[in-house]
């Protein structure tokens, strides 16, 4: 009889203290990370997609977190595998670097970059076909951001109400504007060149040479968001659409990605490609207490 009452009593207590509204401390920066992926139509999932764990930042030591977005080329033999391999590689890398006291993070990709591509290029060739995956990559090392991208894959910043689209296309249409820059043909010339989407770089393509990696890192303030994403979205959704989404306030941070792939595979229900994305979110989190 004791006991149940003495129980009883903790329990009121308990209540008291989980009732009590709870102060916020101090605030904290932190590196949020997000991941979504979806097959869509496809029969195969040839987008690989990795993010380490988010961190809060430390004011004693550096801070990285990593995202990763990788599309194999469903044209060339086992995409999958490829791309699988790629963030293989990349995970493995990271893991040597990602508590060291300095780190060159731009030739850290570089070297990723070459090794990576040699490594595919070298995989047995089925029927005369290779295989091959785009990548887009971002570390970042507190408030600075690094990227490096090979292939169509894309990279935005968005800061408020404004994104940024800082990664080129790698295919053939950057070739063909530089010919319409040099007088070699008309734009109009250009725009009915069928081929103007062909990749022009990849891993796998063997001795790769085009890459953007910036050198000099993007300083980030509170609140700005990072969205790398396979072409299932961008091939889906405008850019107006992707800016609305992500900035919507009434769709919680956690639920951007998810909210952006969804979009996409309900926008085009009938042929939606593989469809990935992954987010860096350096925001200030409320340390609370009671």
């Amino acid at each position: 009889m004791f006991g149940r009452k003495k129980k009883q009593k903790e329990q009121e207590r308990m209540s008291a203290v989980n009732a009590e509204p709870q102060k916020i401390e101090r605030k904290v920066p932190e590196l949020a990370t997000l991941v979504r992926s979806a097959t869509g139509n496809r029969k195969y999932q040839q987008d690989a997609v990795f993010v380490t764990d988010g961190k809060v930042l430390a004011s004693n030591k550096k801070t990285r977190v990593m995202a990763l977005v990788c599309d194999g080329m469903g044209g060339m033999a086992d995409g999958g595998k490829a791309s699988q391999t790629a963030i293989q590689m990349m995970r493995q890398g990271f893991s040597k670097i990602e508590k060291l006291p300095e780190v060159n993070i731009p030739e850290f990709f570089r070297q990723g970059v070459i090794t990576i591509d040699r490594t595919i290029h070298s995989f047995p060739k089925e029927d005369g076909k290779g295989s091959g995956t785009t990548m887009v990559a971002c570390i970042a090392e507190d408030n600075r951001l690094y990227w490096a991208s090979v292939g169509d894959s894309r990279i935005y910043i968005i800061r408020g109400n404004e994104m940024q689209q800082v990664t080129r296309d790698h295919n053939y249409w950057l070739r063909l504007q530089e010919m319409v820059n040099a007088g070699q043909m008309s734009m109009e010339e250009a725009m009915g060149k069928r081929q103007k989407e062909a990749l022009i770089s990849f891993l796998g393509i063997g001795n790769v040479s085009l890459m953007d990696i910036n050198t000099e890192p993007f300083e980030m303030k509170y609140g700005d968001v990072i969205m790398l994403c396979s072409d299932g979205i961008t091939k889906t959704l405008p850019d107006n659409q992707i800016k609305k989404i992500i900035t919507d306030d009434t769709v919680r941070p956690e639920q951007k990605a998810e909210a952006l792939v969804e979009a996409a595979t309900h926008a085009n229900s009938h042929s939606q490609d593989n469809t990935s994305v992954a987010m860096i979110l350096y925001r200030e989190r409320d340390i609370k207490k009671r």
